[in-house]
């Protein structure tokens, strides 16, 4: 039942195409210093609701690289690498996955890593985006 969520979470992550504006106001030079570090999921607002990680539930955490790639990790061997790129004037940070550019960094604080997945195209009869909230890896 784990990998089942953790794959839908993924499914939708990846089928998904967020077309949100960003609310990152720092310099540029500030976005590496800032992301570079590794990041683990802390909560999530779906329908308005915050939900928080129960033990056990599946994992979905990323560690940031300062030249440009990531790798996002899950439970078990689940490993994924990708790229991220800073557009200074969209206020943007795109990670793109498996040759998509479909996961957008929102909000960027020193502690605090939020992700939107807009899930039109995966769940088009209930189009609510998804934020992911993360904080810096204790692990």
């Amino acid at each position: 039942m784990k990998h089942l969520i953790y794959l839908s979470i993924i499914a939708l992550i990846c089928s998904s195409n967020p077309s949100f504006s960003q609310n990152i106001n720092i310099p540029a030079d500030s976005v590496t210093n800032l992301l570079c570090k590794k990041w683990e999921m802390d909560y999530v607002i779906a329908n308005g609701m915050k939900i928080d990680r129960m033990p056990g539930a599946a994992e979905m955490n990323y560690e940031f690289n300062k030249d440009k790639t990531f790798v996002l990790t899950g439970n078990g061997s689940m490993k994924a690498k990708g790229t991220w790129s800073y557009d200074q004037n969209k206020k943007l940070i795109k990670l793109t996955l498996n040759g998509r550019s479909n996961i957008s960094i929102i909000s960027l604080t020193d502690g605090q890593l939020e992700i939107l997945a807009d899930t039109k195209a995966a769940t088009p009869d209930d189009p609510t985006p998804i934020q992911m909230f993360y904080k810096i890896s204790t692990k």
